[in-house]
């Protein structure tokens, strides 16, 4: 009887489990079925199901009202564009070693301007001939060579901006009033105040090439400040360079974790799980976007710091050896074309705009910024090249060090996430220990700003890299809780 009992409580057990992992792909949108005369694109892409739904549909429809022929697209999903960064740099490799150009995938869709810069650099894409057959769109008033310090396309023509981004902050008006904290935030600074303490989504930088720009703009924003209005030297830059690192060590300490999925942050705030948060614009705006839609509330905002933020954009880049060349090439044009540009934007219904999602993307092209467009935008009031305007990214500051900050924050604040937030509280709690905040915020010699070029060289090793990221944290979590310990006593 034993026996058989626990037989049938193990079929159930089994069903119960199958039931679990079938349910995802029973509740997936149905597709239609492909048309016998289809042909095929592989795209591997960070982007989200939304965005590959509406471009996927609307390409081809679009190719076959003009070529006569559909098109299905394979999709490669692996991550986000860090996994995606280094799963290309392996596949290429690895082709390359058996004497092979491609690895299967025609282009790389999504992700931010240095990924698609790295790659290229990387032998990894090969130039498109958008330029050269559609010359008129890259006008300065269409699409500009480079806005506000970033390039929107590379002048060897490897990747082209398709669509706008900026980061801001995310947060939750139920939660917020729930904690008493006034005002709103606004600015980056606003979340180093203790009052979020245990109360920030943030996402690891390492992950996410998005969270790793926030975190740049924040530096530049603070390096920018420091100068102020006087002629630009070292001193200065350093200084700025120390304060935002500063304030980035802050807002690590009031955070209640580190995900390594970027899109986690604006979810985890429209629950409630935390009070603000930083991401990139779109993901902030697509959770306001649903949160609005499916609850009726408006407690999900997202907002661009003024000055805060400059606008970059997410390319795409054709992949070296694509096995459908051509079609690729048709892609990318329909990417830039009016047709693709009002996908990004447009809202779901509206002539021209996508079927089913409002993808809550901003266009690259400015001639989509005009009443005629504007009228049938999610967004209206987003005016980036407008609001951009105050900010002016110097890639000669921090570009050249966009890995290193990864690196340096991942040492500062996650892998001693523990001690930092003890050092945090119990300063804190102390009342006034400067002492205690001085050791919480010294940086090792080699992360000052004067010292980045030699660090650079020891990060081009991997060797070099993972010892100098263990000293790093040795360093960084001594301080932290010699700074506890020093709060906790009293000592002044």
């Amino acid at each position: 009887m034993s026996s058989n009992h626990n037989r049938t409580a193990l079929i159930l057990a089994l069903t119960m489990l199958a039931v679990l992992l079938a349910v995802p792909f029973l509740l997936r949108p149905r597709r239609p079925p492909a048309a016998a005369n289809s042909l095929r694109l592989v795209i591997i892409s960070p982007h989200n199901e939304a965005v590959r739904y509406e471009f996927a549909t609307a390409f081809s429809a679009w190719h076959a009202a003009h070529f006569g022929r559909p098109v299905v697209i394979e999709w490669r999903n692996i991550g986000g564009t860090s996994e995606i960064a280094r799963y290309l740099d392996s596949e290429f490799k690895a082709a390359r070693q058996v004497g092979l150009e491609g690895i299967g995938i025609d282009l790389l869709f999504g992700g931010g301007q240095f990924d698609h810069a790295r790659q290229a650099r990387n032998g990894n894409t090969q130039p498109s001939a958008i330029r050269r057959r559609r010359p008129e769109w890259f006008d300065p008033e269409i699409i500009p060579a480079e806005f506000g310090g970033e390039l929107f396309y590379d002048q060897a023509d490897h990747w082209f901006g398709c669509c706008l981004s900026s980061f801001g902050i995310c947060y939750n008006t139920d939660v917020i009033d729930t904690l008493a904290i006034a005002p709103t935030p606004a600015h980056w600074s606003d979340l180093s105040d203790f009052a979020y303490f245990g109360q920030l989504a943030l996402a690891d930088p390492t992950k996410s090439g998005s969270i790793n720009k926030a975190f740049e703009m924040l530096i530049q924003e603070q390096m920018a400040a420091e100068l102020g209005t006087g002629p630009e030297d070292q001193d200065s830059l350093a200084a700025g360079w120390r304060r935002a690192l500063r304030l980035l060590r802050a807002i690590g300490a009031n955070a209640r974790y580190f995900t390594d999925a970027a899109g986690k942050v604006p979810m985890d705030v429209s629950q409630g799980n935390a009070a603000a948060g930083m991401c990139i614009d779109f993901y902030g705006r697509f959770e306001s976007e649903t949160v609005m839609r499916n609850e009726g509330s408006q407690r999900m905002r997202y907002l661009t710091p003024a000055a805060g933020s400059s606008i970059s954009v997410d390319p795409i880049s054709l992949l070296r050896g694509a096995p459908h060349h051509d079609l690729a090439e048709v892609f990318i044009e329909f990417c830039l074309s009016p047709q693709g540009q009002q996908l990004w934007n447009y809202r779901p219904g509206t002539a021209g705009g996508p079927r089913r999602y409002s993808l809550r993307r901003l266009p690259v092209r400015r001639d989509q910024y005009t009443p005629e467009h504007l009228q049938y935008m999610a967004d209206p009031e987003a005016l980036p090249y407008e609001e951009a305007a105050g900010f002016r990214y110097r890639p000669e500051w921090t570009a050249r060090y966009f890995g290193l900050i990864r690196v340096l924050i991942r040492a500062m604040c996650l892998d001693t996430h523990n001690e930092l937030t003890a050092a945090w509280s119990a300063i804190h709690a102390a009342g006034d220990a400067p002492r205690a905040m001085a050791l919480l915020e010294r940086l090792p010699p080699d992360a000052e700003y004067p010292a980045l070029e030699g660090t650079l060289q020891r990060l081009g090793d991997r060797l070099e890299a993972s010892r100098l990221a263990r000293e790093w944290v040795i360093f960084f979590r001594d301080n932290y809780r010699q700074a506890a310990d020093l709060a906790q006593s009293g000592a002044s």
